[in-house]
């Protein structure tokens, strides 16, 4: 491309390429997706065990024993944090509510974190 400018020069220059995104954004971009389907999936583990809960589901069948093996660790953190009341007979888990609430919010945060240490400017 020519360019003149007032003094009558003539000068070339050439278009700029248009960068492609680096390799750090896409490695970024994928971790916050891994970390937010991490997050989604615990999330609908937890739910799926309230749900049971609620539901006075059979412990001996297989599914909600998985259920239940697999949240387990992740809700033992938050034991004994809160009362759990009975409504008609049905005891129902404050904690995984918590739970699912504090999984939900630390996955955003670490989400966010990694944006602003290696996100870059744009």
């Amino acid at each position: 491309m020519r360019q003149i400018t007032d003094t009558g020069r003539i000068i070339t220059t050439q278009p700029r390429d248009v960068e492609a995104p680096h390799l750090n954004q896409e490695i970024m971009h994928r971790i916050t997706g891994l970390i937010a389907l991490g997050a989604t999936s615990l999330n609908i583990l937890i739910c799926l065990r309230y749900l049971l809960i609620l539901l006075d589901a059979n412990l001996a069948n297989p599914f909600a024993d998985l259920i239940y093996n697999t949240t387990a660790p992740f809700l033992a953190v938050f034991h004994g944090l809160t009362r759990s009341p009975a409504l008609i007979n049905v005891a129902t888990e404050l904690n995984t509510l918590i739970a699912i609430t504090a999984y939900s919010l630390l996955a955003w945060a670490l989400n966010q974190l990694i944006r602003i240490m290696f996100g870059g400017t744009k």
